[in-house]
């Protein structure tokens, strides 16, 4: 009769063979990622954002977008419309704001009909008390673009007057 060896010792045996491969070499075999350049965006580089408020065909309400007394690492969120203001449907493209202090959220799933309006939600998170600016592009058919200027600064947000002032009667020079 033949005598088998287990399985189990092959197994025990092949383990102890292999040995421990310095980091050295491994790291001599891998290659490092490269770092990649952000993609250039030609929609940004290649147009002039200049006008305000409305183009031949999309206006923004509100205009301009103010976040006044915000809080040191709080959200602060406010809605932008972009209304269609021509007579055709329209396909435009919302460059976001350039710095991580400003975000934005929308849903566009079909073109722009006459009339209607896509809501965008403006997200704001600062870290810390200054005055904050960036924009919000937006690039139409053509060379027909539209820019809103997105500012937040740490003032006071709360504006009371009273509602009548008493001034008594005093002598001329007094």
């Amino acid at each position: 009769m033949d005598v088998v060896q287990s399985t189990y010792r092959e197994i025990t045996i092949a383990e102890k063979s292999f040995k421990k491969i310095p980091s050295v070499l491994l790291g001599s075999l891998v290659e490092e990622p490269k770092k990649r350049h952000t993609v250039p965006n030609h929609l940004l580089e290649s147009k002039i954002y200049s006008e305000l408020h409305r183009s031949k065909v999309v206006q923004a309400e509100p205009a301009v977008l103010h976040y006044g007394g915000y809080d040191v690492g709080k959200h602060h969120q406010q809605m932008l419309k972009l209304i269609n203001i021509s007579g055709d449907v329209i396909n435009l493209h919302i460059i976001p704001p350039q710095t991580k202090y400003f975000q934005i959220k929308y849903n566009k799933t079909h073109r722009l009909v006459p009339g209607l309006s896509y809501a965008v939600t403006v997200d704001f998170c600062p870290d810390e008390w200054r005055y904050y600016y960036d924009c919000i592009r937006i690039h139409c058919q053509g060379e027909d673009t539209l820019v809103i200027p997105v500012h937040a600064y740490p003032a006071v947000n709360v504006v009371e007057f009273p509602s009548f002032i008493n001034l008594s009667d005093v002598s001329v020079g007094k």
